[in-house]
């Protein structure tokens, strides 16, 4: 019998990787470079990218004690296994052996932020803001959308042409916190079954540690609830800014760590 807290993270994880099965069939069907793919054995979910630009896309995800006998299949069908980040959902001191003993070595932890919601969440809970928040509808609106996030990224135009695919799907929900009219900062959320995925955030250098984001994610909280989410979920960099906020927000934080096959 699964855990409370199993339980919210297998569906998490679920709700992520539907996300970047999204993105990644829109940029196969794209021109850019590479190629794409996602699929699912034993219990392990793979994303694949093969261009140098997407390196960081290549992921194997849910690796626990059961399903790491299916990780060699899965590896096998990548062309540069080396390239692979392996994130273990729970990892044991058992697993983290058995992943050094098939040549793995650590690599930069993969956070996951989970938050149950309630129907009773709303914007207000945040606090007054002097932001204003809201839904990017029409195509200038959706421009000035990617405008924000690609400087807010300080985007290479191989990642801007992904963030441009990935905005342009019709599953993505896009907001802007903006002043006098102009925005500030951007974030956008899609929603998979009944977890919403909080992704694709950014705000530029001047509006930067002024609440923009809180306010982006209370506002986007607040309409996953109106569309029938129980759960939040989103990733962030170990230490980041943005993990912090979720943290601070009301988050659990789930430690996932990460592997590499050993180049040495």
């Amino acid at each position: 019998m699964p855990s409370s807290l199993e339980v919210p993270v297998e569906a998490a994880e679920q709700a992520i990787f539907a996300r970047k099965k999204l993105l990644l069939d829109a940029a196969a069907g794209s021109r850019l470079p590479g190629r794409f793919e996602t699929f699912g054995i034993g219990g392990l979910r793979a994303s694949m990218a093969t261009s140098d630009h997407y390196e960081f896309l290549n992921t194997i995800e849910g690796v626990t004690e059961q399903s790491a006998e299916a990780l060699s299949d899965v590896v096998e069908r990548f062309p540069a296994p080396c390239r692979i980040t392996v994130v273990a959902t729970a990892p044991t001191q058992k697993l983290s052996g058995w992943l050094r003993g098939q040549g793995y070595e650590p690599a930069p932890a993969r956070p996951l932020a989970i938050l149950p919601l309630s129907h009773a969440y709303s914007r207000a809970e945040m606090g007054a803001t002097p932001w204003r928040i809201g839904q990017v509808f029409g195509q200038e609106e959706t421009t000035r959308f990617l405008e924000v996030l690609e400087r807010g990224y300080a985007a290479s135009d191989q990642l801007g042409a992904l963030i441009r695919t990935e905005a342009a799907l019709p599953a993505i929900l896009r907001f802007t916190a903006s002043r006098n009219g102009i925005p500030f900062a951007a974030g956008a959320m899609s929603l998979h079954a009944t977890c919403a995925v909080l992704g694709g955030a950014s705000t530029l250098p001047a509006a930067r540690r002024t609440g923009a984001q809180s306010a982006l994610l209370a506002c986007r909280l607040s309409h996953a609830v109106q569309l029938g989410a129980a759960l939040a979920t989103a990733t962030a960099a170990p230490g980041s800014p943005s993990l912090s906020n979720l943290n601070r927000l009301g988050f659990t934080i789930v430690e996932r760590t990460a592997w590499r096959l050993s180049t040495g």
